[in-house]
């Protein structure tokens, strides 16, 4: 302890230091229970932030599989209308509505679909589900999904060809047999396997509203798309859907030139379509761009509670130190008092009371990082959520832990060098 008298400034820091962990490591207990609030505090912010940049990413991929600048139509089937909607008499959603909004909207390029339930066989594996029927642009509507073989093309088109692309519902149920090259019956007509894709397009939408809807399971934020395969337009109407040789569609795809062009686009379609519909509401319009912005809107929210509850476990934490370390200067007021005769300046004692705060702070953030990815890591497996653990949050965590113990073990610390040396050497 004489060595505070002359030792250089990163020498007493030293010093401070050793003396710091002897003394924590003489009450094992009483530190790590202080150290907890810290651990949790940390742990819960490092976690919240992860699940947060997860659903970020998430939604961030989402809306690039789905186009910033798409508008969906969806046809609404009749058994879902309202009974006064059904008598109004509107012709469905076809491709004549398509016509008239780039009619409109001549800066604007668009396309369609037809989806219908067949029967799927492969080997000994059957299932039935939607196959969607598209003309040979319409993969180019959706630059996130990723093909493995060719797309679909427009001599397919022309040909009505008997080829076909899987999606991924498909390959989890036919498994190993599902690859490129191989005939798969659908709706009781062979098809060949030129392409296999590994994230679908919006297939079936569940409305949030009516301009900014959920497309389907998939860009609501849970599930897979259940779309089964993939077949030319000409070969669904002639061989699965005659009904349809009348230009009748289950979907339109509306792309605008740029992203600030989707909201007006969306409005000026709604306007057309009620109109060419007899004001029957049997569409519904998703802008896959509005529902990003919406689910993006309400995780910032909850990342802004969830990180005020785990800011509050780190007031609590600094709550601890600094208790535990106004405890620690009464049980130590004699020692302070030898110090203080021996040399030691009210600086040097200041410094040893912080240094064993930020000790616990430290140590505590420590163990919080690696709570905080485990909790990230377990939340990911059991929950199913996304997570991503950036280094920025770990950084601010530990950064704020630190902090936390520096800021609240100041005042124990300085009451520590403020105590008279005579009367604390007379302390018992």
């Amino acid at each position: 302890m004489a060595g505070f008298t002359t030792a250089p400034s990163w020498r007493v820091f030293l010093l401070s230091w050793r003396e710091g962990r002897r003394a924590l490591a003489a009450h094992k207990l009483r530190t790590a229970l202080t150290m907890l609030g810290m651990i949790f505090g940390v742990g819960a912010v490092i976690a919240m932030l992860a699940i947060g940049e997860g659903a970020r990413l998430q939604a961030l991929e989402r809306l690039r599989r789905l186009g910033a600048e798409n508008i969906l139509v969806e046809a609404l089937p009749a058994d879902k209308l309202e009974p006064d909607q059904r008598q109004l008499n509107s012709p469905g959603l076809g491709e004549r509505d398509l016509r008239a909004a780039l009619g409109l909207l001549p800066d604007c390029a668009g396309t369609y679909s037809l989806l219908r339930d067949l029967p799927l066989q492969l080997g000994r594996k059957r299932t039935t589900g939607p196959v969607r029927g598209v003309p040979g642009d319409y993969l180019e509507f959706f630059p996130g999904l990723h093909v493995e073989g060719r797309r679909l093309g427009p001599m397919d088109q022309r040909q009505a060809a008997r080829v076909c692309l899987l999606g991924s519902a498909a390959r989890r149920i036919l498994g190993a047999e599902a690859r490129l090259g191989r005939q798969v019956k659908l709706g009781g007509a062979w098809y060949r396997i030129v392409g296999m894709l590994e994230e679908a397009p919006a297939a079936s939408p569940a409305p949030a509203s009516e301009e900014a809807s959920t497309g389907n399971d998939e860009a609501a934020g849970g599930g897979e798309d259940p779309v089964l395969a993939w077949i030319p337009h000409s070969t669904m109407v002639s061989r699965h859907a005659p009904e349809a040789r009348d230009g009748r569609v289950d979907q339109l795809v509306l792309r605008a030139p740029a992203a600030d062009r989707v909201a007006p686009a969306s409005r000026l379609l709604k306007a057309v379509l009620q109109r060419r519909h007899n004001g029957a509401a049997d569409t519904r319009i998703t802008v896959p761009l509005e529902l990003i912005r919406q689910q993006q809107a309400t995780q910032r929210m909850f990342n802004l509670v969830m990180g005020a509850i785990a800011a509050i476990s780190l007031v609590v934490g600094g709550i601890g130190i600094m208790n535990i370390m106004l405890s620690s200067v009464v049980e130590r007021t004699r020692e302070i008092g030898v110090r203080r005769a021996l040399g030691a300046t009210a600086a040097e004692v200041e410094l040893q009371f912080l240094v064993e705060a930020l000790l616990i702070s430290v140590g505590g953030g420590l163990a919080g990082i690696a709570m905080g990815l485990a909790l990230a890591w377990g939340i990911s497996l059991l929950a199913g959520w996304p997570t991503t653990v950036s280094l920025w949050s770990v950084v601010l965590a530990f950064g704020v832990s630190a902090c936390a113990g520096l800021v609240f073990g100041l005042m124990p610390a300085r009451r520590a060098a403020r105590l008279d040396p005579i009367e604390a050497l007379r302390h018992e």
